[in-house]
């Protein structure tokens, strides 16, 4: 089967590996019975409903559908292709792809002794680092800048000496071996024939790919000495700049469940994140943001959060991202951007306020939608008609690189909210979200809402935010079987942290199918038909009505459970207070 893996082998590569242990390495399973569970990689839940078969297999969701082999499961969670995923089972496993392409053999046949040389290399570094006399010199450098030797052990940081040709003469001088390292980047060849190491006098970053080889590097100067302050490896058979990110398969490794990735711009920002225990944290690789780089990145989680340098070049780079970004921005994806004080960066900023303000920051990072508009709008004064009509200049090009749907037209809708026009004489024909007429929102197959507690509550606190601090726990209501009880919890949730944001920032948070099943329209008839002064008490009134009915769900299962005589201590105790708070409730 030239040009093709033959179906045999993969039957048989699959029935070699045991994908309760691949899938176990990567997220924690629970046997139950004779399958394992787990709450689902591929989307949030509070229950397990993801199940592994051992003995078939396969896995499978209950909850959003998903499910496949061995294979499958590397190519959406690890973001391998076909190919690369066959590669690293067949690794394994211990088996030789039996068959390839003639193109495809003889890039394999090139790239092996650069992977190879490239992972030698890595080894020669770290060792200088520890040995060579000039590196007490480096590790007062490094623990200047706060990093310890557990974090450059785990993101494999070395040391090029400032010789010429450590390195060379390290890895040998044979024609075969010089080939090597020439393909891999690492020497230079003078017109004289002779050659000499790339990379000198310099911190060094491995840079991994998914499959973590060692694929390139980034070298930075000690301090502020010397030129260019970092030197990344050129491009070669098995680097390519556009396409990777630093500190990708650290972040996978770090993180069993990754959902989000912070973006920063330099490889010291990664480590330093880390040492800080941030490490859902990549880097691109001292070139501006790629459309490749957004597209593997998304590959990975749903949101990204992109943390820029807090100067001009910092500011600048946010704005070249905004045109890769929107593409890429499909239902369910989230973007959002930290802004940093003047001078600052994520590694520096770190170190002066500590994890927790850190976090604090990226909790309260901008949505895209807010991000958007401020940064076009940073050097107009829109209470001037030409200011308005250059903002709208600025942003139609960008808006029309959003794939088609409710976001699209809720950001032109916010636009032309902004320069105080209607929103058709800037989308001509198209449909628009008016102020007052949020009915005409484009939404798939929008839910009749019938006005039940969850949904009152959910109109009265977009339409009163200040009703959010009349709400305490929510999380006993999460498990009710009550219309729209999850959509009130995550919009309180995030109306907590901030209480202000407009409705178009609240949505771009909240799981996309919300968005496309509720109908904000009806939402705002419920809540104008409940009158502003009795509002708090109609609100308190749904609240309490859904407490109850939540108490009065959990008591009905516990009741069934306690007739086949399986409740444990806590859920007896648990019953009890139910049964107590019902009797009270009745007297009262």
């Amino acid at each position: 089967m030239t040009g093709q893996i033959p179906h045999a082998f993969i039957e048989d590569l699959l029935a070699r590996t045991d994908i309760a242990e691949l899938i176990g390495g990567r997220i924690s399973l629970r046997r139950a019975g004779a399958n394992f569970i787990a709450r689902c990689p591929f989307h949030n839940e509070k229950t397990p409903s993801f199940t592994v078969n051992a003995a078939k297999q396969f896995y499978h969701c209950f909850g959003c559908g998903v499910s496949g082999d061995a294979i499958r499961f590397l190519t959406e969670y690890d973001g391998l292709h076909f190919v690369e995923a066959v590669e690293m089972l067949a690794s394994l496993a211990g088996m030789v792809i039996p068959t390839e392409t003639k193109e495809h053999s003889n890039a394999s046949t090139r790239s092996t002794p650069v992977y190879a040389i490239l992972g030698e290399a890595s080894l020669f570094y770290q060792a200088e680092l520890r040995r060579h006399p000039v590196a007490p010199r480096v590790h007062k450098y490094l623990k200047g800048r706060g990093l310890t030797g557990k974090v450059a052990k785990q993101f494999e940081l070395g040391f090029s000496p400032p010789t010429w040709d450590a390195l060379v003469n390290h890895l040998g001088t044979s024609a075969e071996r010089l080939e090597a390292l020439s393909a891999a980047g690492l020497i230079v060849k003078k017109e004289s024939g002779h050659f000499y190491d790339r990379f000198r006098d310099r911190i060094m970053f491995p840079i991994r790919d998914r499959r973590g080889r060692v694929i390139g590097f980034g070298g930075r100067v000690i301090g502020s000495e010397g030129e260019p302050k970092y030197l990344n490896s050129p491009e070669t058979l098995v680097f390519n700049k556009g396409h990777e990110l630093y500190g990708l398969y650290e972040a996978r490794l770090g993180n069993r469940t990754l959902s989000s990735l912070l973006v920063v711009e330099g490889y010291l920002d990664v480590v330093s994140l880390a040492q800080f225990g941030i490490k859902n944290v990549v880097a691109t690789l001292g070139t501006a943001l790629t459309e490749k780089q957004v597209d593997v990145l998304f590959k990975q989680v749903s949101e990204l959060i992109f943390c820029f340098d807090g100067d001009k070049a910092g500011s600048a780079a946010a704005k070249r991202a905004l045109p890769l970004i929107l593409p890429h921005m499909k239902e369910g994806r989230r973007v959002r951007f930290i802004v940093l004080p003047e001078g600052s960066d994520p590694d520096s900023c770190v170190r002066q306020e500590g994890e927790v303000a850190f976090l604090d920051r990226i909790q309260r990072a901008m949505t895209l939608s807010d991000f958007l508009f401020e940064t076009l709008a940073a050097n107009l004064d829109l209470n001037h008609l030409d200011s308005r009509a250059q903002l709208i200049t600025m942003a139609k090009p960008l808006l029309k690189l959003l794939p088609e749907g409710v976001f699209q037209q809720m950001l032109y809708d916010r636009l032309a909210e902004l320069a105080g026009v209607d929103p058709q004489m800037i989308q001509g024909k198209a449909t628009s979200l008016k102020k007052n007429s949020p009915s005409k929102m484009k939404v798939s197959k929008p839910i009749s809402l019938p006005p039940n507690p969850a949904h009152r509550a959910i109109a009265m606190l977009l339409k009163n935010r200040e009703l959010i601090i009349r709400i305490g726990d929510l999380e006993e209501f999460r498990h009710a079987d009550i219309s729209g009880i999850n959509l009130l919890c995550d919009i309180v949730e995030i109306l907590k942290i901030q209480s202000t944001l407009s409705i178009e920032a609240l949505i771009e948070r909240l799981p996309s199918d919300y968005v496309s099943q509720y109908s904000y329209s009806e939402l705002q008839t419920i809540a104008d038909s409940i009158p502003e002064v009795g509002m708090e008490q109609e609100f308190l009134g749904a609240m309490q009505r859904l407490r109850e009915r939540s108490q009065e769900q959990a008591m009905e299962l516990l009741l069934i459970k306690a007739k086949s005589g399986v409740l444990s201590k806590d859920e007896k105790a648990h019953l009890k207070n139910l049964l107590e708070q019902r009797e009270k409730n009745r007297v009262d």
